[in-house]
């Protein structure tokens, strides 16, 4: 019977390839033991040259022929290879494989060993090969080398099934808990006898139904439909998963058999709206790219799965773009789990190339579409090189290929241009008009000219790069400008949704970026720490309260030492705000300049309250004109706007009003000068309950604290790996964003850091990877930095 092998753990790597490695039973002096994912060179985080990691190497694992009845047949399956692979069984060619972000599979039976060990080459060419895409002209990312992705053997009978594709329709009486499930399964050859196939659905372990058929085989596939009654649909808030167990037998024989896990739902992008079990969604996402520090993309099941639990529970997004490449089955399954739509697509940037490109343009959307059918977090296939131009024969092609694999879901195609050819089914479009001071995005009907079904797939990012050292008001702004475009995709009813550019910052090659090889386009670091963008779409959730304050509260990071508007990103109903222990003021959503977005930020510009009129030191007039002129100076500065002006005039021509009064009624209510600082608590609020408070101000406490996302990890089929959180906060748990203070990492014998064991904070924070090394037991992570307490993080190895 069929069975899966996982084979990731002492390979032999080595960072050349000569020919008589594929003969020779060991590779020379320098070859060094590595587990799956692997990159083949560990990068800085910032500051490297690109091609430093484009080169052919080798890799050689030794295995023992796996047990297997008469028969069976033995293949090896590469979860992902950049850019190449040729492969080597005992010598002899197995085959090879193009492009990097696919699985491939080939099969080894005609070159095992009857009994003992078997040496399996692989050469890798990570090099940027012309007309494998995405390479062919310039590419904004980097494409890592190394096997970075899992190996498997995989055992399987003669007669086999090939794939169980499972879809889910509306049953004839449209009820909710009522749907059509169909099966397509494809055999690997066509059975001589009489076929009997059983079905069996679970959920969470329990039997929830049970058939038995005898199909009609057409071309080693059958199909069968089978109405499902009493089920619960994936959805969103409730992402229920089922399993299907098809078993193959033939003359009463069986012969295989295969399970798979799906979800029932329908959706549907609509030139209304988005549609998801026949209720409208909009749609509010960010673009993932799939590299981490160090590494790139050669991270295990654990860290891909929590990129998913970042941008669902954290962020509150229900949509990810895999930008711009299929992904991880890790990520994908986390979605699946987590109810986290995925718009998924071919890799690309901008560039078409040859017909040998267009040919593996083509697989690459095959392979994909077949090995992530059955999720049903995917909602969209991108047919369509990313930001290319129209190429009628070429996208009228890669649209056939997927309507013909999967007529259940609809396609897509991302341009940077209005007015484009559509050949797809959804007019995805990547709308960067907003630059701070106009609306957020372009109207569909002006970009399509169509009444057809519209999302943005990319916004932001390279117009307004922004680090998470920046200057604070750089850092609102950035958070500030998404908070536009989120406003105008929800006025604009005739939009789907709009993805934003990007999640997390990323390396990129020397014609991008900062010039640090890095584009500074997430809304969360290259650590997946946030920056006040991120605030932007978590406060639009409801799963949690989110009380975000954009400000550190210190005038002294300010131009003039004044304080402008302090901006809180909330999902509150109010925001009561005390200084100093006295109450100022409650303060609302801004609706007149966000009046579309489910929560708008509270705005907050007066810290005076009625503290001036109560002092009793002015007439209520001049008391009144005052807060109002103090008000606009910390928006402003001195060059207030004309009535402003105006008013100041008013006050020292007529009410004798001075700038020393100014000045006082500043340092009193804003500066505190001579005192310890101003302390400003926040409280939110949410149906009258205070359901959230954030304090903030002058600080005495630089506090080092270390957090780690997981205590326990698994040494399974290959290492594990978490993320430590490294963070300088104030005595209230706030980020001091310009601490940048160094540390050295220290691990016990279980685990390993990836990257430096020596580094330093980077806008007051930064994520340190630790992975597994194979013994199990109690570990310790220590970090050690100057002057401060060392911190032990326990973790255990099982």
């Amino acid at each position: 019977m069929r069975k899966d092998i996982p084979i990731n753990f002492d390979w032999q790597f080595l960072s050349s390839f000569e020919d008589s490695f594929v003969t020779s039973s060991v590779l020379p002096e320098g070859a060094a033991k590595v587990s799956l994912p692997h990159t083949v060179k560990e990068l800085p985080y910032h500051d490297f040259d690109e091609r430093s990691y484009q080169f052919v190497s080798t890799y050689v694992k030794e295995f023992a022929t796996p047990e297997r009845s008469d028969g069976e047949r033995v293949s090896i399956r590469f979860g992902a290879v950049m850019t190449s692979a040729d492969v080597w069984l005992n010598g002899n060619v197995v085959g090879s494989h193009e492009g990097g972000f696919t699985p491939f599979s080939f099969d080894l039976t005609p070159y095992l060993n009857p009994s003992g060990s078997n040496r399996l080459v692989v050469r890798v060419d990570s090099r940027e090969i012309k007309d494998v895409p995405p390479f062919g002209h310039v590419v904004d990312y980097l494409c890592y080398g190394g096997i970075y992705r899992e190996v498997a053997l995989l055992v399987r009978p003669a007669l086999a099934i090939r794939y169980l594709h499972v879809k889910t329709l509306e049953a004839p009486s449209l009820e909710e808990h009522e749907m059509i499930l169909e099966m397509r399964v494809a055999l690997s050859a066509a059975p001589a006898g009489a076929v009997l196939v059983t079905t069996k659905i679970e959920r969470d372990g329990v039997r929830v139904g049970q058939t038995e058929d005898h199909p009609e085989l057409q071309d080693k596939l059958f199909i069968l439909r089978k109405l499902v009654p009493r089920i619960d649909r994936w959805d969103l808030d409730h992402p229920v998963l089922y399993e299907l167990e098809v078993t193959l037998a033939v003359d009463g024989l069986e012969v295989d058999k295969e399970r798979v896990r799906f979800g029932f739902r329908t959706a549907q992008f609509t030139h209304e709206g988005f549609v998801l079990n026949n209720r409208k969604i909009k749609l509010v996402g960010l673009n993932r790219h799939q590299s981490y520090p160090y590494v790139g993309y050669a991270m295990p099941k654990r860290i891909q799965a929590k990129d998913a639990e970042i941008l669902k529970r954290e962020l509150g997004c229900n949509l990810v773009r895999t930008s711009h490449y299929m992904q991880s089955d890790h990520f994908i399954d986390r979605c699946d789990e987590l109810g986290l739509l995925v718009f998924e697509e071919i890799p690309g940037w901008q560039y078409i190339g040859d017909e040998h490109f267009k040919d593996l343009s083509c697989k690459n959307l095959e392979a994909m579409i077949l090995a992530h059918y059955n999720h049903p977090s995917i909602v969209l296939w991108g047919v369509r090189i990313n930001e290319s131009a129209d190429d009628h024969d070429f996208y009228l092609k890669t649209n056939e290929i997927a309507h013909a694999l999967d007529d259940s879901r609809q396609t897509a195609g991302v341009r940077n241009f209005k007015k484009s050819e559509l050949l797809e089914d959804v007019y995805t479009y990547n709308d960067f008009s907003h630059i701070g001071t106009n609306p957020g995005l372009v109207a569909p009907r002006k970009v399509t000219g169509l009444e057809v079904p519209y999302l943005v797939t990319e916004h932001h990012g390279h117009i307004f790069p922004t680090k998470k050292f920046d200057h604070e008001q750089k850092r609102v702004e950035h958070a500030l400008r998404h908070m536009q475009v989120l406003d105008s995709v929800f006025k604009f009813e005739d939009a789907c949704g709009a993805v934003g550019w990007c999640m997390s910052d990323y390396n990129t090659h020397v014609e991008f970026g900062s010039g640090d090889r890095i584009c500074y386009h997430g809304v969360m670091d290259m650590f997946r720490i946030p920056k006040y963008a991120a605030a932007a779409y978590a406060s639009q959730q409801e799963q949690k309260p989110v009380l975000v304050v954009a400000s550190a509260m210190t005038m002294g990071d300010h131009a003039q030492s004044r304080m402008p508007p302090t901006v809180i990103f909330t999902n509150c109903d109010h925001v009561k705000v005390y200084r100093n222990g006295t109450f100022i003021e409650t303060f609302f959503s801004d609706w007149v300049r966000y009046p579309s977005v489910p929560h708008a930020p509270v705005v907050v510009a007066d810290y005076y309250g009625n503290q001036i009129a109560e002092s009793g030191d002015y007439p209520k007039d001049v008391a009144k004109t005052a807060k109002k002129l103090l008000i606009a100076f910390g928006k402003y500065g001195m060059d207030m706007p004309l009535p402003d002006k105006l008013r100041a005039a008013w006050l020292i021509g007529f009410r004798g009003f001075t700038f020393a009064d100014a000045e006082r009624l500043y340092g009193k209510y804003i500066g505190d000068w001579g005192t310890e600082g101003s302390q400003y608590r926040f409280e939110g609020y949410k149906d009258e309950q205070l359901v959230a408070t954030v304090v903030k101000g002058a600080h005495r406490a630089m506090n080092l604290s270390a957090t780690p996302d997981d205590t326990v990890l698994v040494h399974g089929d290959t290492y594990d790996c978490t993320r430590i959180v490294v963070r300088m906060t104030d005595e209230r748990g706030n980020d001091l964003p310009y601490a940048s203070d160094a540390f050295t990492v220290q691990t016990t014998a279980g685990l390993e850091v990836i990257g430096p064991k020596v580094q330093a904070l980077i806008g007051g924070s930064i994520g340190v990877y630790v992975k597994t090394t194979g013994e199990t037991g109690d570990q310790e992570v220590r970090i050690v930095a100057a002057g401060r307490p060392e911190l032990t993080i326990a973790i255990r190895v099982e």
